[in-house]
């Protein structure tokens, strides 16, 4: 195992605000608002930690195989959630966007105590498609399927808000601890994938959600989805949904559903804005035959756009996307 111990003036920044200063007896990089990776070092199974301290509500955390500055596997503690059950949040980028709202739950997340106004520990040790985010010598956070493609590239720090940054190491490694984390599961009658205007057929993540941020860049707002199904006899059809931000949604060209989803705050979960079942519960009666569900989502805020649609009814069959 080689360990690099790596010098803060050396690292590639690009952020609101950033400055080499002391902090509570120690070297330390204040970071606001951006990242900083390490030049010249491209590994696709490592281990990076660091020492962090905020003195107030932030986001640090870890950049891990980073192909390029819009694409990259990101991780942080959220110490203003400390002891919540998103206190650890893995959140991988898309085309530069942020996407913490699509990828949720105990796959996704995890709980730890973290301080404000002192150091902790952040650590991130990755292996092909798995990584263990570590807080300390707390249980971590295991991801079990990454969201990006298991591949070398960079590694650095990251922040939303300003957060200090000491005793960055990074070393390689070739076996993941024996540990388990939560496998991502699709909910039972999850539309597996959509036909998306612009982006042709596109397959929803391991937890049933549609990543729109995988297709287009932040200037696109708003796209169309597409998918068909057919019935055997006239039946009752039981529809449920999560999103963000905005959806109308049309059974063969009806509108059933129209509403908004965003962050609203920290007072509960509902306030978080994910893109989880239980939006709405919708029942209709429709005739044998084929049908089409779709969709109109828009986005307004930088945390993930997507959706995920149940749709269950006796001898139901989805047709193929085309």
């Amino acid at each position: 195992m080689n360990t690099h111990s790596i010098d803060l003036h050396e690292l590639i920044i690009d952020a609101q605000n950033h400055a080499l200063t002391p902090w509570q007896g120690k070297h330390a990089l204040l970071l606001e608002n951006g990242l900083a990776v390490i030049p010249n070092i491209e590994m696709a199974d490592a281990e990076i930690e660091v020492q962090i301290a905020v003195e107030g509500p932030a986001y640090p955390g870890i950049v891990f195989r980073q192909t390029d500055h819009q694409n990259f596997e990101l991780a942080y503690a959220v110490p203003h959630c400390s002891g919540l059950w998103d206190a650890i949040q893995y959140d991988p980028v898309f085309n530069g966007s942020n996407t913490w709202q699509l990828y949720y739950g105990d796959s996704y997340q995890g709980r730890a105590d973290i301080p404000i106004d002192n150091w902790f520990s952040f650590k991130v040790t990755c292996l092909d498609s798995r990584a263990v985010i570590t807080v300390g010598d707390q249980e971590p956070l295991v991801v079990e399927k990454l969201a990006h493609p298991s591949r070398a590239g960079l590694f650095g720090i990251w922040t939303f808000r300003p957060a200090y940054f000491s005793g960055l190491q990074i070393r390689s490694i070739e076996k993941l601890y024996q540990l388990a984390g939560e496998p991502a599961h699709a909910p039972q009658g999850a539309v597996d994938a959509w036909n998306v205007e612009g982006g042709g057929l596109v397959r929803c993540e391991p937890n049933g959600v549609l990543n729109i941020n995988r297709l287009f860049l932040p200037s696109i707002k708003e796209t169309h989805l597409e998918r068909s199904f057919e019935l055997s006899s006239d039946c009752q059809v039981n529809i449920n949904l999560g999103y963000s931000d905005a959806l109308s949604l049309m059974i063969d060209g009806g509108l059933i559903y129209e509403g908004e989803n965003t962050f609203s705050g920290f007072a509960d979960r509902a306030e978080r804005g994910y893109a989880e079942l239980g939006s709405e519960l919708i029942n209709c009666n429709l005739g044998a035959g084929v049908h089409k569900i779709s969709a109109d989502l828009n986005v307004s805020e930088g945390f993930g756009w997507g959706l995920v649609v149940t749709v269950q009814a006796s001898e139901l069959q989805w047709l193929p996307v085309k």
